[in-house]
């Protein structure tokens, strides 16, 4: 991609993830002199299960469409890899993406929007001045009013700037599986999660247009384990005559109330703020509204020529981290009773509906569907807050 012309900007952003190019594409579409860093040679390889949720999808001003594999719509449901029931839902729940296609598109649209990318230069080294910040990579300095991280789980602009030290941390190991047409046309438009092999996790598998995308998710601390149920999970599906590439495990922080994801004029987006929810694994709807809540905050710290980014944090605390919160207060109580969480999507519609309603971002209508399980959850809600 373009390399700059000046090493001056309004904005830095490190990393070309759905978190900084939505948030390149924003400032750029705004006016902004805006640079997007990224250290790996674009479209690059992300170990990452691709499903891209229809709520996700609808923040986007602009189609996936060409960059969308497969379209879920069902997915079959396991527990301890044995007993099973299957879901189905009469509209679209995922886009199915490679995320190196997925992030380049985006990072183009940033581009096009008029924002410059830089790729193939990791940053090493940020400096913090009053008013402005030093961003220097292998090759070049850039000169900055604001930096804004969304360069994953191991930021290095939270580790220079001390956010997001402490909390819990989950990790996932995901590989690309070539199989047999027929394998694969076996899971077209439906998904597979498997529940209660780990305490705390979960496995999956995923349709793509040519191969399947596997793998399993849990706490940090139960890593052999988890690399145990992976292979368990491959032998699973009966695969035949396969072959794994790009085997990777990644770790994912999650954030809890009140870590600093802003200082001075640093923030952090995405992955790199712990914006995951627990118990699903998501990350790409929370990485594209994180940056479109930084935005309008970045702008207005730069009009009125003083870095004031306290307002990011707030409103990611506002909106964001209640749904967030709840998934942490649901990860423990899907922790303690895997069974009766695979009883009750098995035996109800309620629960599946209302997952479906929040994948599609129709919250009102998934707090309906909850039907009998409306208390339960009230309460889970209630306890995420704080109060009880």
């Amino acid at each position: 991609m373009a390399v700059p012309f000046t090493a001056l900007h309004d904005v830095v952003i490190v990393g070309a993830g759905p978190a900084g190019a939505t948030l390149g594409y924003h400032l750029a579409k705004m006016g902004i002199d805006v640079l997007i860093v990224e250290k790996e040679q674009l479209p690059r390889y992300k170990p990452c299960a691709g499903g891209i949720t229809v709520r996700a999808a609808n923040l986007l001003d602009f189609d996936i469409g060409p960059v969308t594999e497969q379209l879920i719509y069902g997915v079959r449901i396991t527990y301890k890899l044995g007993a099973e029931c299957v879901k189905q839902y009469d509209e679209p729940l995922l886009h199915m993406v490679m995320r190196d296609q997925f992030d380049y598109f985006l990072a183009q649209k940033a581009q096009e929007a008029g924002a410059i990318v830089v790729d193939g230069q990791r940053v090493n080294q940020i400096q913090m001045m009053a008013g402005q910040a030093m961003v220097t990579t292998a090759d070049y300095e850039f000169q900055t009013q604001i930096v804004a991280g969304a360069d994953g789980a191991n930021s290095i602009v939270a580790r220079s700037l001390g956010l997001m030290s402490g909390g819990n941390v989950a990790l996932a190991l995901q590989a690309e599986i070539s199989a047999s047409s027929e394998a694969i046309a076996e899971w077209d438009s439906t998904g597979g999660l498997d529940f209660g092999y780990m305490p705390n996790g979960y496995g999956w598998i995923f349709p793509k247009k040519d191969h399947l995308s596997l793998g399993a998710w849990g706490s940090i601390h139960l890593a052999k384990d988890l690399m145990l149920y992976y292979r368990r999970l491959v032998e699973s599906h009966n695969l035949g005559s396969h072959r794994v590439d790009n085997f990777k495990g990644h770790s994912m922080p999650l954030r809890e109330a009140g870590m600093a994801i802003q200082r001075d004029n640093a923030l952090l987006l995405g992955d790199a703020a712990g914006l995951i929810h627990a118990l699903s694994g998501e990350g790409i709807y929370y990485a594209i509204r994180s940056a479109q809540l930084a935005a309008p905050v970045i702008a207005r710290a730069l009009q009125s020529n003083a870095a004031e980014l306290q307002d990011y944090q707030r409103a990611v605390d506002r909106e964001l981290m209640p749904e967030l919160q709840f998934g942490q207060s649901l990860l423990k109580f899907y922790s303690r009773s895997p069974w009766l969480y695979f009883g009750w999507l098995k035996r109800s519609d309620h629960l599946w509906r209302a997952a479906c309603c929040w994948l599609r971002g129709e919250n009102s209508s998934s707090r309906q569907e909850l039907g009998p399980y409306r208390p339960l959850f009230d309460l889970l809600s209630i306890k995420a807050r704080g109060g009880g």
